[in-house]
């Protein structure tokens, strides 16, 4: 080769953009200059566990097969293992040597010897071969030749340099692939548990359950509205779950909280900080951290703590009550309300900036009555979980019983038909039905109440003292409720949304249990 082939040969390597245009012109001037019959080039797997091709001079990459590192009969692989040359001098010798060396030597044309050179990267391990098809004599002409050994050199060193370059491509194509199938599959798994966790056939449920799952691939804040009872609480729990977040899910009811100890128990407290606080306490923001803080009946806050909170939202910083230096959390803010938050702020009891802050998504639950084609499926969940707690099995409802469930409104929405279903269930024979007449019972039970109800409604409005009227309607609440349960205080704690410690507590105090007869 003259100096100005051998000029115009490396500029053509130098400025190869892959694998292929590189080792294209490499060996077709390589071919060409000595002359040889053919000569193709193999790099290793980013798994290193075969020889995959790059270029040929005689026929298309495609057509050439890949090579197992296990066939260590192979020339090819044995280059690339050992990392040495393979001189083979009559290639017709080689006999049962590997099924990939077999259909390779059908593509190739006709040579009587074969030199594998191993392509070696900077850090001296082997990144590919190349294989070169000709006689003895211009072989090892080509290999005495301190030029072309030269251009070897630089043939290697850009060999290794585009091949460290495919292979982060192709990583990195194999990471999005898989990263892609992972999120599929998990949004397929998702789909299906909030399919069985949130309940319903209606287009309503279907499109809720769809917006859960937006929800939690979000990390902005959701605001969840709907009418007391359609399961708030439970959708923000399922679009936590809906979420990559990996911390806990962390319910507040604001309502429930005395307004003098809700910033202690948002933001925790040091010891001392006030009359009671006899420990030091994290807080249930610096709880949620990593994961999520439902702040239920958000409404219900007051106001002074809403601009506390909305600092909080902006700086992600907090203050424990006693506390000189601030800390942070890293958490995900779901609300939720029964009440008209608009209504709210235009009496002056809810901050309009707030609102916005809290407001960044909307999902907001239908009441039951738009969407009775769901019943039938609510009551039929709740029923077998209730099998399934007791170990029983009331089969299911009559044709009577499910026709008349598909006709109430439920103004107290799921909580009511939940809490139905159970103290139904309560009253049926293990093997039995739910009758209709049974349903109807216990609605009937309720009518009275209320009827009853209208005169004590009557009694609370002629009392002076506010903290009375509310503990006497407490007491009638839940000793009417006892009653529809048979005084079962787990049914009746979890049909009021009250702990059961709660219950017990107000039973000890009103003398309930020993006043009340049940059947």
């Amino acid at each position: 080769m003259d100096s100005l082939a051998v000029a115009t040969l490396a500029r053509a390597m130098a400025e190869a953009i892959d694998l292929y245009a590189l080792s294209r012109c490499f060996l077709a001037e390589l071919v060409a200059a000595h002359p040889l019959a053919s000569a193709c080039c193999y790099r290793r797997s980013l798994a290193e566990d075969r020889l995959v091709p790059v270029a040929c001079t005689q026929i298309s990459t495609d057509a050439l097969p890949l090579l197992d590192l296990d066939e260590l009969e192979n020339p090819l692989v044995y280059a690339s293992r050992s990392a040495k040359p393979c001189f083979v001098e009559d290639v017709t010798r080689l006999v049962d040597v590997g099924a990939g060396f077999d259909a390779l030597r059908e593509s190739w044309s006709a040579a009587p010897a074969l030199l594998v050179v191993p392509l070696k990267s900077a850090g001296k391990s082997v990144s590919g071969v190349a294989a070169l098809l000709g006689t003895a004599a211009s072989l090892t002409s080509w290999r005495q030749s301190p030029l072309w050994q030269l251009l070897l050199a630089a043939y290697e060193s850009l060999f290794s340099r585009l091949g460290d370059m495919a292979d982060a491509e192709e990583s990195i194509r194999y990471e999005t692939s898989v990263r892609r199938t992972l999120e599929r599959d998990r949004s397929k798994s998702l789909a299906k548990r909030l399919a069985t966790e949130f309940i319903g056939n209606s287009e309503a449920a279907r499109h809720i359950r769809e917006e859960m799952l937006r929800l939690g691939e979000s990390s902005l804040s959701v605001l969840i509205t709907g009418e007391t009872g359609s399961g708030k609480d439970h959708a923000a729990w399922l679009i936590h779950q809906a979420s990559p977040r990996e911390g806990p899910f962390v319910p507040v009811n604001c309502a429930a909280i005395p307004k003098d100890l809700i910033e202690a128990e948002l933001f925790g407290s040091t010891r001392g900080a006030y009359t009671g606080a006899t420990q030091a306490r994290a807080g249930l923001v610096a709880e949620a951290h990593g994961g999520t803080l439902f702040l239920d009946e958000i409404g219900d806050m007051p106001m002074a703590m809403q601009g506390t909170l909305l600092r909080v939202l902006n700086e992600k910083k907090y203050r424990p009550v006693g506390a000189t230096k601030e800390r942070e959390s890293n958490f995900r803010l779901i609300c939720a309300t029964h009440q008209p938050l608009p209504q709210r702020i235009r009496e002056g009891l809810f901050r309009e900036d707030l609102h916005f802050r809290i407001r960044q998504r909307w999902l907001h639950l239908p009441p039951l009555r738009e969407r009775p084609e769901d019943i039938s499926a609510l009551a039929t969940h709740v029923l077998l979980q209730y099998n399934r707690d007791h170990g029983l099995h009331i089969g299911g409802f009559s044709a009577a019983a499910a026709s008349w469930l598909g006709q109430q409104s439920f103004p107290g929405n799921v909580r009511e038909l939940r809490s139905l279903v159970l103290a139904a269930a309560e009253r049926t024979r293990t093997g039995k039905t739910i009758a209709m007449e049974t349903l109807q019972a216990l609605t009937s039970d309720e009518d009275t109440g209320a009827h009853q109800g209208d005169d004590g409604l009557q009694q609370l409005m002629s009392l002076d003292s506010l903290p009375d009227a509310v503990e006497t309607f407490e007491r009638t609440m839940v000793s009417q409720r006892l009653r529809q349960l048979n005084g079962s205080r787990s049914r009746t704690a979890q049909s009021l949304g009250i702990p059961k410690r709660t219950l017990a507590y107000k039973c000890r105090k009103w003398k309930l249990d020993r006043d009340m007869d049940f059947p």
